[in-house]
């Protein structure tokens, strides 16, 4: 067995774009639970696997180097998300 290695994205922008919207219309927008939402506010840091830092860009018209800096930067940090078995 291997694990995924995916990069990890702090949720800061993405809550930063839909600050002045309410959090059932900022939910909406990026196409999550309001308590999704609202455990992003109350988390120090929440992170989110690079596909999803992706998917939620451009639900906001972005893409996601406009939101993260590090976005095409190679050398940023590769975590284990979950193991995959090989056959």
């Amino acid at each position: 067995m291997t694990r995924a290695l995916l990069r990890r994205y702090p949720v800061t922008p993405l809550v930063a774009c839909v600050h002045n919207l309410s959090t059932d219309r900022g939910a909406e927008l990026l196409g999550v639970t309001r308590s999704t939402m609202q455990r992003w506010a109350r988390t120090p840091t929440p992170m989110i696997v690079e596909w999803e830092a992706d998917k939620y860009a451009v639900r906001l018209g972005k893409h996601p180097g406009e939101l993260w800096d590090n976005w095409f930067d190679i050398s940023s940090p590769i975590k284990p998300n979950r193991v995959i078995k090989r056959r």
